[in-house]
């Protein structure tokens, strides 16, 4: 049956898992499991040792006069077990040890089952004790329930066969004690599957969690020699820049003490800021290699502190007004530390008040206080302030409170990390307390070591200053835009970075042929370039407010810049990074460092690129115009008003005008006269429609079809077909006199309807035109037919739309051809004097 218990798998079951060695785990089992069984056999021969004579008194109380037969029988239960233990612990070890489970359930119940029969058969009591032979076995041995089952089948067939032999066997209680005898072997072999399929699974979880932990032990060790090689790594390469690092900023240095033009004096402060900076992150990288390596060590000697801290305050406070205020610092005070190293602490701690402070407003507060046995040292500052979510980790390494694309703050996240490492190499502590938007304090205790004030005081020495920036390098106040371009009509530019001195040398390489605009974030640029609309935009990445794909998303949104080019200019490297740039919509990306003459290239590349995509975007407009109207031109090239080409109903008003005499004239003329006189005829009548904001449908001969408030909405749509018509009347009479003096006469009708009608493009792919299908523009026609040559003639709904705006006579009702019910005609004489100047 599909749904049948499947009794291998319940008795068997307990697969290890599959990262476990599935060959050396099942023999680790089976060795285990022989081990158990040996171990819980001592105890069940030692239990059927006691309990055999101990059952002596039973036999005595109960079947006195059955004494004799019941001891033999005992007698030799006690020597099988005896044998049987003999065996088991002098014996070979090749027999399986489960043998002897089944060995002694066997010998026991076969003793029992020969009791029974002298005590008279299937009705005697001692059953029981087959069935607490069964329960004793499982009990102290539960595993390996095919030995219990065989044991079970043996013995209950020799106690049915050997009692069915009597000579008078009770069956109803043979059948009494079946119900107990039956229900207790399938419960214990219940019992001891289940259990067995517990331990095997435990077994096998131990064998698994044992070999994941030697394999995390491992893990651990390549872990710690990839650390250790790391720091290595770090150390060695950081040795290695040092070299030529140094050599370069010597260089600045040297060119800085030369006589340079105001440019390159400016290319060889930023060299020296950057150089210096670039040193200090290495230096940095280096102390925590050491850290990490145990190598890391103090020069420990006599020192006033105060004095190291006001030396160190001094690169800081140069500006004009004071920023920072000591407290406690007047006075020596006596420590034992590593000056160099008590240096990057305070330069740190320093760094981070002035930088999470307002340039303007910020203010720091140094408080030093001596005690007997320590010192403890304040650094406040009124800055931003840390998120008390972030206080327990800003000491980690590579932390810092913003993350992200936006931070607003340049870092690596080495700096308090050094710190707590270089305070904690001094023995003392360091700890935080922070309100979000108040500021920081951060607090040094040091232990003062073995001097006292008594002690000459050291000078803290001062080698190796190229561990410290210089003082605050000063930021470019005025990016404003500049023009230094050869053509006052050069491309512009916008050029966007967090960082003055990547503008400035970014703006130093393209002003040369385009005009520049600075902007230090991606908020600031996205207000200039709505404002000043450039041409490209180079942009970093990670910058404060607006990251440069933010910004790049707000330009892609804006109608009026999606269309401007963007390189992202920026420090991330890789084909990641450059897939993930270009995906998500940059027109180029160039890393950090960069050839000038590639970004200048590709700067280039995407103007003149962006330039012919204009040109031929006007071109293609140009030609659009010449077969439909402008307005509707416009509104193909924008791409934004696809709805109006599908049909749709809309009230429009229609003027059809045709020539009175066309016919006949043509029947006379040359065809090349003919077309003269339409080329002539159709130039002045379109140049019109388009002044007055018409649609014009199509030209048929002398036949022109004109109709108001679609595609673009006109809210006075039948004053402006009255206006277009009388306009068009005043046209054709200078045109009459041109053609009278050539001997061709010809007039003009105009009818004017207002009505519903159908618009939309027909045709097919190849050609399509732009039409208004509906009884309306059947009525203008008809009405221009029946209107004679000067004749305007407008229908009863344009009466009531324009009556304030024309003089005009009602002619009545009139039937028209194609018109199921006369319509009120009148006839248009002139605008109204107050109108009559307007469009």
């Amino acid at each position: 049956m599909k749904n049948a218990l499947d009794w291998k798998s319940l008795f068997s079951s307990g697969i290890p898992p599959e990262d476990t060695p599935r060959h050396e785990a099942a023999e680790a089992y089976d060795e285990w499991r022989r081990n158990f069984i040996r171990e819980r056999l001592y105890v069940l021969f030692y239990l059927g040792f006691i309990a055999n004579p101990a059952f002596i008194a039973l036999d005595y109380l109960q079947h006195r006069e059955y004494l004799n037969p019941l001891f033999i029988v005992r007698v030799a239960l006690q020597l099988g077990l005896l044998c049987g233990f003999l065996l088991f612990k002098f014996g070979p070890k090749s027999i399986p040890p489960n043998w002897f489970v089944i060995l002694w359930v066997v010998v026991a119940n076969l003793c029992i089952t020969q009791m029974t029969v002298i005590l008279g058969g299937f009705s005697s009591q001692y059953y029981n004790g087959l069935n607490l032979v069964y329960l004793t076995g499982a009990v102290i041995v539960p595993v390996s329930w095919p030995s219990h089952l065989a044991a079970q089948l043996v013995t209950l067939s020799s106690y049915y066969v050997s009692n069915s032999l009597g000579p008078q066997p009770d069956f109803n209680a043979a059948i009494e004690n079946s119900f107990f005898l039956i229900w207790t072997c399938v419960a214990l072999l219940f019992s001891v599957g289940l259990y067995e399929r517990l331990q095997r699974a435990e077994f096998f979880a131990r064998v698994s969690e044992r070999h994941a932990r030697q394999e995390l032990e491992i893990s651990n060790q390549k872990l710690l020699e990839l650390d250790r090689l790391k720091s290595d790594f770090f150390a060695n390469i950081s040795h290695e820049i040092r070299t030529p690092l140094t050599l370069t900023l010597g260089a600045f240095q040297a060119l800085a003490k030369s006589k340079l033009s105001e440019d390159a004096g400016e290319l060889v402060k930023g060299g020296i800021r950057n150089s210096s900076r670039l040193l200090f992150l290495i230096n940095e990288l280096l102390d925590l290699a050491k850290f990490d390596s145990g190598r890391a060590s103090l020069r420990k000697r006599c020192l006033d502190f105060a004095a190291l801290v006001r030396g160190v305050v001094t690169n800081f406070d140069s500006s004009p007004i004071r920023r920072i205020h000591l407290k406690g610092l007047a006075e020596p005070v006596a420590l034992e530390g590593d000056s160099r190293q008590l240096k990057k602490v305070l330069y740190n701690l320093l760094s981070n008040a002035f930088k999470f402070s307002d340039a303007q407003t910020g203010q720091v507060w140094i408080r030093l206080a001596s005690k007997d046995h320590s010192i403890e040292l304040e650094v406040e500052d009124n800055g931003i302030g840390i998120p008390r979510q972030q206080l327990a980790r800003i000491f980690d390494r590579f932390t810092q409170v913003e993350g992200g694309a936006t931070r607003r703050y340049e870092g690596s996240g080495i700096g308090l990390a050094l710190v707590k490492e270089i305070v904690a190499l001094h023995g003392g502590t360091i700890a935080v307390e922070s309100d979000l938007g108040r500021g920081s304090i951060f607090t040094i205790t040091l232990p003062r070591g073995n001097v006292t004030e008594d002690h000459v005081l050291g000078v803290p020495d001062e080698e190796d200053d190229q561990t410290f920036l210089p003082a605050q390098a000063a930021e470019r106040q005025v990016d404003s835009p500049s023009s230094p371009a050869l053509r006052l009509n050069a491309p512009l530019v916008l050029v966007v970075d967090d960082n003055a001195d990547m503008r400035s040398y970014v703006e130093r390489i393209l002003r040369r042929e385009y005009r520049i605009i600075l902007a230090k974030d991606g908020a600031e640029a996205l207000e200039q370039a709505q404002r000043l609309r450039p041409e490209l935009i180079v942009t970093d990445v990670m910058m404060p407010k607006m990251s440069g794909h933010d910004l790049l998303q707000a330009v892609r949104r804006d109608k009026a810049l999606r269309s401007v080019p963007i390189v992202f200019l920026t420090a991330r490297a890789g084909t990641e990074a450059r897939v993930e740039s270009l995906d998500a919509g940059a027109d180029d990306y160039l890393s950090k460092p960069f050839d000038e003459l590639e970004l200048l290239a590709r700067v280039g590349n995407l103007i003149r690129t962006r330039a012919q995509e204009r040109e031929l975007v006007q071109l293609q407009k140009e030609k659009i115009s010449r077969f439909l109207p402008p307005n509707l031109a416009d509104l193909i090239m924008s791409g934004e008003h696809d709805d109006f080409l599908r049909g749709h109903r809309q009230e429009i008003s229609v003027l059809f005008i045709d020539l009175r005499g066309f016919t006949a004239f043509v029947e006379l003329a040359a065809p090349e006269e003919v077309m003269t006189v339409l080329r002539d005829y159709q130039a002045v009548m379109g140049r019109l429609v388009s002044e007055y904001g018409g649609t014009l449908e199509r030209f048929v001969g002398d036949a022109v079809m004109v109709y108001f408030n679609d595609p673009l909405p006109c809210p006075n749509h039948a004053e402006q077909a009255v206006k277009l018509a009388v306009a068009m009347r005043q046209a054709v009479e200078s045109l009459r006199h041109e053609w009278k003096a050539q001997g061709i006469h010809l007039g003009a009708g105009i009818g004017i309807a207002t009505g519903y009608a159908t618009i939309g493009a027909i045709g097919f792919e190849g050609r399509k035109d732009y039409a208004a299908i509906g009884p309306v523009t059947n009525l203008a026609a008809r009405l221009c037919s029946e209107a004679q040559h000067g004749q305007i003639l407008i229908s009863d709904r344009v009466i009531s739309l324009v009556k304030e705006l024309v003089t005009f006579e009602l002619i009545g009702e009139m039937n028209l051809k194609g018109v199921q019910k006369p319509v009120s005609v009148a006839q248009v004489i002139g605008t109204a004097v107050s109108s009559s100047n307007g469009n």
